[in-house]
């Protein structure tokens, strides 16, 4: 609880982002030592000037943790900090981490983050019939297998990924860029209850935030920041998508995209995640079978800690199969080192069609990574 009002305090602290607040905490160990060190220790601490540092030591003197925590537990009520054991660990592994998170919704949901796999499903807000489609597909596998699909709320993909999730009895996180009593856009009202009821609802933002444009590229690092993985499933050239994608990547988190027709502008931000070397998604289990490559959670615990959840068999994450002759072949001429498509080709001496189809069953096993300029190497 003492630490909790330490980070609050921080938080309200100006000039004290997300990155130099949870460096603040690395370097001192804990915000509550962070307060109390002196002028000369804080501008030890990487980013803290002489400025910023006179500013934070005259704040510390006119403000008490303890009396602010006590105020806005009073007015906002519903939150998490680090501090706090529901914080999500995924969460506060990116950095920037948000010190201070709103919820609303089915709070056993944030111990679930812990122990199962999340993925964050992202997309266009106008989604063709195709994108629709896999979208929908994708999720119900999700939801079928027991993971987490994290979204933005958003129109067109958010909304179809947590509908269909919902809809197959599965988990589902939104994260908005309004506080969590906020509904936007309002064709999502019923969907906004919905998930407020089966589903979790988290924003940096206090109830009562409306909708700015400011708030959602802010809010795109949580939904990657949330998610084991990332998928999108369709998007145009400078879809918000795409921010989301590239800081999974950042964040060292895999990132998948649905392949689309070259005539389909909807499709030029998946096709260029995949150039860039995002993992194509060629059926409705290839996030699963990645899932199953992925160091696995307790998946008892995991039952445990959603009640209701145990009395339905989930289906297991798929064992990688045997390695065929061919795969096994490929795989051995590839090691730690890249090695490009063409130099592939020459050392195997197969034709390059084969030679590709045979890597794209290999990177589904995880096996193998695809880098950007056709290159690869081993996963």
């Amino acid at each position: 609880m003492v630490e909790r009002a330490y980070w609050l305090a921080w938080a309200q602290a100006k000039g004290l982002g997300p990155i130099l607040l949870k460096r603040l905490c690395s370097h001192f160990g804990t915000l509550s030592a962070a307060w109390h060190a002196s002028g000369a220790e804080l501008l030890e601490v990487e980013g803290i000037g002489l400025g910023l540092g006179s500013g934070l030591v005259e704040y510390r003197q006119r403000v008490s943790p303890l009396e602010l925590l006590a105020r806005y537990e009073q007015q906002h009520p519903n939150f998490w900090t680090p501090a706090d054991a529901e914080y999500p660990t995924l969460l506060y592994e990116i950095a920037d981490p948000p010190p201070i998170i709103f919820y609303r919704g089915r709070l056993e949901l944030a111990s679930a983050l812990q122990l199962m796999p999340s993925v964050g499903v992202v997309g266009t807000r106008n989604p063709s019939d195709y994108g629709q489609r896999w979208t929908r597909r994708l999720t119900q596998q999700l939801a079928r297998h027991d993971v987490i699909v994290v979204s933005g709320l958003a129109k067109g993909v958010d909304r179809y990924a947590h509908q269909q999730t919902l809809d197959s009895s599965g988990l589902t996180i939104a994260v908005l860029g309004t506080g969590v009593d906020q509904v936007y856009p309002s064709i999502n009202r019923d969907l906004h209850d919905r998930i407020a009821h089966q589903g979790l609802l988290l924003s940096e933002h206090p109830n009562g935030t409306p909708p700015d444009r400011a708030h959602f590229p802010r809010r795109n690092r949580i939904i990657a920041g949330l998610s084991r993985a990332v998928a999108v499933t369709e998007a145009p050239a400078r879809s918000g998508a795409l921010i989301t994608a590239q800081l999974a990547n950042d964040y060292g988190r895999d990132v998948f995209a649905v392949p689309g027709s070259l005539d389909n502008l909807n499709s030029e931000g998946c096709l260029e995640l995949i150039n860039q070397g995002a993992q194509m998604i060629l059926t409705d289990m290839t996030l699963i079978a990645a899932l199953g490559q992925m160091p696995q959670v307790g998946r008892e615990q995991a039952d445990d800690a959603l009640p209701g959840k145990g009395a339905r068999a989930a289906d297991p994450l798929p064992v990688a199969p045997p390695l065929s002759p061919a795969m096994a072949q490929v795989l051995a001429t590839i090691t730690d080192e890249p090695i490009s498509l063409d130099g592939l080709v020459q050392q195997l001496a197969q034709p390059t069609g084969e030679v590709l189809a045979t890597l794209v069953q290999l990177e589904l096993l995880g096996l193998v990574t695809q880098l950007p300029g056709m290159r690869y190497q081993r996963g």
